[in-house]
């Protein structure tokens, strides 16, 4: 039984009138016939009961109704939906959908998209290759991930803030800071910095020198290869000082052991900042995904207050 058929079947079954249905399905009456006929040697069995009196149905029609009914109705609401899909703009995105920040705000602002009817978001995680690479070949519309603005400008492309995280002070228990309410940036001047080399936190780090560089002072820096999350966070500190965004899970999970301690860096800039990139004449292609995350980052903020009252 093809789609068609079943609505004709659906159409005839409500008013029990093959004139009627007929008219209301813009075919014949004798060609309603035979389709009802073709339907009934399909399924062999009687699905009507043709009198004189007029036209009921069989129990079998009474038991194909209901799930014509359903399927029909289920047909419409998909072929709705793909249409729908059809008309909505694709963007393609890719970054370090491994950090948590970012893989949930984008996660989520994907799904307002379409449910919405904004857009119809790809995400597309890079992998080893270099997504602004994809951004400014044209392959992907918006990159997320930490980047300096500078460089982005250089390159041509536009860049919004994504995640904007505050920064902490990672000591061991023992160090100095451990018993400070916060730390500035000024303290971090006779400070070894302790910087990950990885493609995940380069871009950070380009971010935290040039903070210190606005105090008037390059970091001193321990530099250690870092090609996993747990290499970042399980290297021994020693005496020295790793600055990185709070809300990292891996770096919750060492300071709840004790033996590091976290303290806030002061300052309304001290911040890591994960950007939204893309091409200037893409601005109006991603409207709808930039809407899209600014609900969701609404209803996150709302969750997070909610959970705090």
């Amino acid at each position: 039984m093809n789609i068609e058929s079943a609505r004709e079947f659906l159409a005839l079954a409500r008013c029990l009138n093959f004139t009627e249905a007929a008219e209301s399905l813009n075919i014949t009456q004798p060609a309603l016939s035979k389709h009802i006929i073709a339907l009934e040697k399909e399924f062999n069995c009687r699905l009507l009961d043709r009198s004189r009196r007029g036209v009921n149905l069989t129990e079998s029609g009474k038991l194909l109704f209901q799930s014509a009914s359903v399927i029909v109705e289920e047909y419409d609401r998909a072929r709705h939906a793909i249409d729908e899909l059809k008309r909505q703009v694709t963007i393609h995105l890719v970054g370090d959908l491994d950090d948590e920040d970012d893989s949930t705000l984008a996660s989520l602002s994907a799904v307002v998209a379409r449910q919405n009817n904004y857009a119809n978001v790809v995400l597309d995680p890079a992998g080893t290759d270099n997504p602004l690479e994809k951004v400014l070949s044209g392959e992907a519309d918006i990159m997320i991930g930490y980047a300096d603005p500078e460089y982005i400008a250089e390159a041509g492309l536009e860049c919004e803030p994504f995640v904007v995280r505050p920064l902490l002070a990672v000591v061991n228990a023992d160090h100095p800071f451990a018993l400070r309410e916060n730390i500035s940036w000024e303290d971090l001047r006779t400070q070894t910095l302790l910087k990950f080399v990885s493609g995940k936190t380069n871009p950070g780090w380009v971010q935290i020198e040039k903070l210190c560089e606005k105090r008037g002072f390059s970091p001193k820096t321990r530099t250690v290869p870092a090609s996993s999350n747990f290499e970042f966070f399980s290297t021994p500190l020693k005496n020295d000082v790793l600055i990185w965004k709070t809300t990292e899970r891996n770096l919750g999970l060492l300071l709840d052991t004790g033996r590091r301690c976290g303290v806030p860096v002061a300052g309304d800039d001290a911040v890591l900042v994960s950007f939204a990139i893309y091409k200037p004449e893409n601005r109006e292609k991603i409207e709808g995904f930039q809407k899209a995350v600014v609900e969701a980052r609404e209803f996150l903020n709302d969750r997070k207050s909610h959970r705090q009252a």
